[in-house]
């Protein structure tokens, strides 16, 4: 009797004991809770969410320069260094057409100036003459002197053609160099101040002064 009351205690207990713990089911569903707890839930993106992404700053990495080729390389220095060398040798150039221009004005502008000294020696000369001639009372020497003037007049004549045919170069000379590009304020420094054509009433004034 003994034996079987305690059979049916242990009996008892291990039942008991069975029913306390969890099953398999249990243990999944508790786990399931748990990780539902742990989890923080999605956050909703509202619409301001959205405004400060379109304001946000946007950081764009630039791709790497492809290497180029040694000889295209090479060919593209050499190019940059005739481009930059190309403005020394512009002015160089430059220099030498004003250089070349001024040696043409000067030979015109001397020729010109040679031609208008000469005329006013000329005009000299037959001023002085013809002075000469009202002052004497001799009639051989008069006539001396006539004939004197008469060949300075024609002297002066030839010299008033000789200072045209010089004036007329320079002109032909300044229409060359506009149509070459020489501007109109170069070709004045180049020709400078000309005299002008010496008359006879210009020496009456000088003597006047003089006297």
């Amino acid at each position: 009797m003994r034996l079987f009351l305690l059979m049916v205690l242990l009996f008892t207990g291990w039942g008991m004991a069975q029913s306390n713990e969890p099953t398999l089911a249990e243990l999944s569903k508790q786990a399931r809770e748990r990780k539902a707890k742990t989890q923080k839930p999605a956050r909703l993106i509202t619409n301001a969410d959205l405004k400060n992404f379109q304001n946000a700053p946007v950081s764009m990495s630039k791709a790497a320069p492809e290497a180029q080729p040694a000889d295209q390389t090479a060919a593209e220095a050499k190019t940059a260094d005739r481009k930059t060398a190309e403005p020394g040798a512009d002015a160089v150039a430059a220099e030498k057409k004003q250089a070349e221009w001024k040696a043409k004005f000067r030979e015109k502008v001397l020729d010109y100036k040679n031609a208008v000294q000469k005329g006013a020696v000329l005009q000299l000369r037959l001023n002085n003459m013809t002075n000469a001639f009202y002052a004497q009372t001799d009639d051989a020497m008069r006539a001396r002197y006539g004939a004197e003037i008469d060949q300075t007049t024609k002297e002066i004549e030839n010299n008033k053609g000789e200072i045209a045919v010089a004036q007329k170069a320079l002109e032909d000379l300044k229409a060359e160099a506009r149509a070459a590009g020489i501007e109109e304020a170069e070709i004045s420094s180049m020709i400078g101040e000309l005299p002008k054509p010496v008359t006879i009433t210009d020496l009456e004034g000088e003597q006047q002064k003089l006297e």
